[in-house]
C-alpha cells in the first residue's frame, strides 16, 4: 500500500513539475483543445438511435374529421341506448368544422410601447400550443322511444351535456317500425 502511495506522489510531483514549465501547460491545453475538437468532428458521424424521428403532422382530412364523426356517433349511441325508455338507438353527429390547431406565440415589447407578436418556430414548423377538436354542429337521435317526451327531454339533455350544443342543434325522434 505504501508502495502505491509513494508512486501516485511520484507521478503527480512530475506532473506539477510538468505544469510549472508554461510552454509544456499551453502545449497540454492545446493538446486538450484539439483533441476535444476531434472528438466533436467523430461524433457528428456517430448514428443518433436514441433520438426519436422527426414526424410530420397530419394534415387535417375529411377521412379524419369522419373518423371524429363516428366515434363520438358510437359513444352516443352506446350511452342513448342505457337510458329508460329509449330502446334501440341511432345517432347522426354532424361537425362545423375540422380539427383546429392553435400555435404557440411570442410577444415582444419595444422601448416606445409598440408590441409585436410572433409564432414559435421549430424545426421549421410553428409550434402547436394546443389542438381543438371538431365543434359539434347537430346531433340527430332516433329511437323507439323517441315519441315518449320525458325519454327525448332525458336523451335531449344528456347529449347537450355531452357535446356541449344547445337544444336546438338536437333533435329526437321516434325509430319507424321495422317491416
Amino acid at each position: 500500500m505504501k508502495q502505491l502511495e509513494e508512486q501516485c506522489r511520484l507521478r503527480f510531483e512530475q506532473f506539477k513539475a510538468m505544469l510549472s514549465d508554461e510552454k509544456r501547460r499551453v502545449n497540454l491545453l492545446v493538446a486538450i483543445g484539439a483533441l476535444g475538437l476531434l472528438l466533436l468532428a467523430f461524433s457528428e458521424w456517430i448514428p443518433e438511435s436514441s433520438t426519436p424521428e422527426h414526424t410530420e403532422p397530419q394534415p387535417i382530412t375529411e377521412a379524419t374529421q369522419q373518423d371524429y364523426a363516428s366515434q363520438l356517433e358510437s359513444r352516443l349511441q352506446s350511452l342513448i341506448a342505457q337510458v329508460d325508455g329509449a330502446g334501440a338507438v341511432e345517432v347522426m353527429v354532424t361537425l362545423e368544422n375540422g380539427e383546429e390547431s392553435i400555435y404557440a406565440t411570442d410577444e415582444q415589447t419595444s422601448a416606445d410601447g409598440s408590441t409585436s407578436v410572433s409564432h414559435v418556430i421549430v424545426s421549421d414548423e410553428g409550434l402547436i400550443e394546443t389542438t381543438q377538436t371538431p365543434q359539434v354542429l347537430g346531433v340527430a337521435v332516433v329511437c323507439e322511444g323517441g315519441d315518449i317526451a320525458a325519454v327525448q327531454n332525458r336523451i335531449s339533455t344528456l347529449v347537450e351535456v355531452l357535446t356541449g350544443v344547445g337544444a336546438n342543434h338536437v333533435t329526437v325522434a321516434k325509430m319507424a317500425a321495422s317491416k
